[in-house]
């Protein structure tokens, strides 16, 4: 029999280590002769009265793994190293993150998840994410954040539609087929991802719109791209792909000196082009050049909104397209025997349009001098029969009211008056080449003055006088000046619409002082 030489137990003599302790023996254990002595003196430090089973216990090496009995009898166990455990430990977290990324990543792309985060990017108005999720099988379309931003306005603006779409893509994911025609949106498997996800995308079905506008060189704009051009007159155009939800078309006109534009907000549908009309609103407008005899002129430009559009009314009388809706203003220009004359702004709101040059302000301003001229003189001649002292009427005229003048002082019937206004009506200066060949101007005005005409040798009673009266002016060519032809009744005037024109200064004229001069 032999004994351990660690802890003293009885071991086999071929024993490679100790039952009790767990000791590795080199050279087996010390035979049974002087074992008390051989134990004694390998643990001197040790007390003579512990049991050999308590030095067992004490003596035990934590670190060493115990041998095991089976049933085929003792095992031993072997120490594990730092290194060992490492390794151990770093596979087993290796194996369980591996679990978790896939848990997480087989989440992250079911079927379920992608649903609830096209939900919520429709409901929290992201296009950014909306825009990640969607794929489409056409070249042409382009899925970006401003691209979508139609289909999120229309799902927040129809809840229904929205709630039809997410039971349709459901349904797919549920593997079903749906076949009840096409929708703006399906769901579909498309491969793996990462080589071990299924990989689920909404995928978005085009919509076109058939566009109809009038006029040729109209341009369809979506968003701010110019995508169709008219190539005719009352063209239909076909234009897409574009993702479905709400979508702004504008037709826009630009003729180089005015823009004719009109939009509409509508909704396509991926099962048949939706209609857009996009007519717009103008007209050709037809300028009336022969009432009064403009179409003996050489040149007549037409302006609109202050701009030249390169129009020659005498070539061309029919223009357009153009608003008649009051928006826009025309103008007119031409030369005439005694310049040019630029009429003012007036709303255009007919098709068949009369005009008139003879509205000009600067032309008006020449017009209202000569008439204030003409009343100053009137006073003068009238008194005095002077035929030197009118200078703005027409030779006949003149003849007229010189031979009046002259027969009231051969026969002592006086006047005395002054001149102190005008108010000049300003839709009321008509110009128009008459029937004779000459330029006629009309003016409607209210002259105003103090007068008396009384039998010499009695008291002159002066009168304040208002005379609602027509001016009638031509120009004469041959002096190169505009003179009074005639004086009528006025048409109806408007107050508001009247120009004042007052004299600061009037001069009292009187027969007397003409007799005087005889």
């Amino acid at each position: 029999m032999a004994y351990c030489i660690n802890c003293g137990g009885e071991i086999a003599p071929d024993a490679r280590f100790c039952k009790h302790c767990g000791k590795a023996l080199e050279h087996g254990g010390q035979p049974n002769e002087n074992t008390g002595n051989t134990y004694i003196s390998q643990n001197e430090e040790q007390e003579q009265n512990v049991t050999p089973s308590l030095e067992v216990e004490q003596h035990k090496d934590p670190q060493v793994d115990q041998a095991t009995t089976g049933s085929n009898g003792n095992q031993n166990r072997k120490k594990m190293n730092k290194k060992s455990k490492i390794i151990l430990f770093s596979t087993a977290a290796l194996i369980i993150l591996l679990i978790g990324v896939y848990a997480v990543g087989n989440t992250m792309t079911s079927p379920k998840h992608v649903l609830d985060e096209f939900q919520s990017a429709i409901e929290e108005e992201d296009a950014g994410k909306l825009a990640s999720l969607l794929t489409t099988d056409d070249d042409d379309l382009e899925i970006t954040e401003e691209s979508v931003k139609g289909m999120i306005a229309l799902y927040n603006a129809k809840q229904n539609e929205f709630k039809v779409v997410l039971n349709h893509l459901e349904y797919q994911a549920d593997g079903e087929v749906d076949q009840f025609g096409t929708y703006a949106l399906d769901f579909q498997k498309d491969g793996k991802k990462f080589l071990l996800f299924d990989d689920y995308q909404i995928t978005v079905n085009p919509v076109y719109f058939e566009v109809a506008t009038n006029y040729k060189d109209t341009e369809i704009i979506v968003g701010d791209e110019v995508v169709a051009t008219a190539d005719k007159d009352n063209a239909q155009l076909e234009i897409g792909p574009f993702l479905p939800g709400e979508h702004t078309i504008r037709a826009a006109l630009d003729t180089g000196f005015f823009n004719l534009e009109r939009e509409e907000t509508t909704v396509g549908d991926p099962n048949f082009p939706a209609y857009v009309d996009l007519y717009l609103d103008g007209d050709m407008v037809t300028f009336d050049l022969g009432m009064k005899g403009y179409d003996e002129l050489s040149s007549i430009k037409l302006f609109v909104n202050g701009k030249d559009t390169g129009v020659d009314l005498s070539k061309q009388d029919q223009v357009g397209p153009l608003l008649i809706d009051g928006s826009m203003n025309v103008s007119f220009e031409a030369e005439l025997p005694w310049g040019t004359v630029r009429t003012n702004d007036q709303p255009l709101t007919e098709r068949y349009m009369e005009f008139n040059l003879g509205d000009s302000d600067e032309f008006k301003q020449q017009i209202q001098d000569i008439l204030v001229t003409y009343n100053e003189e009137f006073g003068e001649v009238y008194s005095t029969a002077n035929p030197d002292a009118l200078t703005t009427a027409i030779p006949d005229l003149k003849d007229r009211i010189v031979e009046e003048a002259a027969y009231n002082l051969e026969n002592d019937i006086m006047y005395d008056g002054a001149f102190h206004g005008m108010d000049f009506y300003q839709d009321s200066f008509t110009l128009e080449k008459s029937y004779e060949g000459f330029w006629e101007l009309t003016v409607d005005t209210i002259t105003y003055y103090e007068e008396a005409i009384y039998e010499k040798g009695t008291d002159a009673e002066l009168e304040q006088v208002e005379d609602e009266t027509r001016y009638v002016l031509a120009y004469d060519q041959q002096q190169e000046t505009w003179a009074v032809r005639g004086i009528d009744y006025a048409g109806s005037m408007e107050e508001d619409r009247m120009e004042r024109v007052t004299v600061e200064e009037p001069v009292f004229h009187t027969s007397d002082k003409g007799k005087e001069k005889e």
